[in-house]
């Protein structure tokens, strides 16, 4: 009886271990630098870490202010089909879609004006202005190409969790989440009970033989 339910033991508590890895939980840090300034804001890519690592964020949100040497916590999305983003500021993965289609195209420009006018359209849809009177053409591009089947692959959204912090894109992705040390500690103490188990088992066995089987400079405003 007792092997049996040491049995059963074993898929549950491999299933506690890495069911409690981390969630979907990233920690941003704002650095305060970005590429350059434009009509007296910061256009991305800004710098940083993500989970201690260097990275580089791309702003899809003119609403809220930082300010730079501060850090925050965000819900990580990635763009795709089958994405929940329920979590997200603009809550639209077309959106999200025709946002990163810009963003490649401002990454694979070596233009400052070029980068500026893309990152303006980019802004636009959480209430950006529109200094270059291109927001609507580049826009609209964004949306021909993902009408016609662009889907990105390699950016994923960063949702503050609470009030201060923007939101960014970052490419790459974060790194894939692992088992965090709590769930090792406890698929050991699992594993050591058990252990413990067959050896009560292997010494009654021998006893009895019995069978127990946004920078304001978007930083947005300043």
């Amino acid at each position: 009886m007792l092997a049996k339910r040491l049995s059963l033991l074993i898929p549950v508590l491999f299933l506690l271990a890495f069911s409690a890895k981390a969630d979907d939980i990233a920690t941003v840090y704002f650095n305060g630098g970005y590429a350059f300034g434009d009509n007296g804001y910061g256009i991305p890519p800004y710098q940083g870490t993500l989970n201690g690592e260097d990275a580089l964020f791309y702003c899809v949100d003119f609403t809220h202010d930082i300010t730079g040497n501060t850090s925050w916590q965000a819900t990580v999305t990635d763009i795709s089909s089958t994405a929940d983003y329920s979590s997200t500021r603009l809550g639209s993965g077309t959106i999200y879609s025709e946002i990163a289609w810009l963003l490649d195209q401002s990454v694979a420009s070596g233009n400052q004006t070029t980068q500026a006018e893309l990152q303006w359209a980019v802004w636009s849809f959480s209430g950006g202005g529109d200094p270059y009177g291109t927001n609507s053409l580049l826009v609209g591009e964004a949306q021909t190409a993902v009408a016609n089947g662009f889907a990105p692959n390699n950016w994923n959204i960063l949702t503050p969790i609470g009030s201060y912090g923007q939101e960014f894109l970052v490419d790459p992705p974060p790194p894939t989440d692992t088992p965090e040390p709590s769930s090792f500690l406890l698929l050991g103490i699992g594993l050591a009970v058990l252990g413990m188990g067959s050896l009560r088992i292997s010494s009654q066995a021998n006893a009895g033989n019995s069978t127990i089987s946004r920078v304001p400079i978007h930083t947005a405003g300043s």
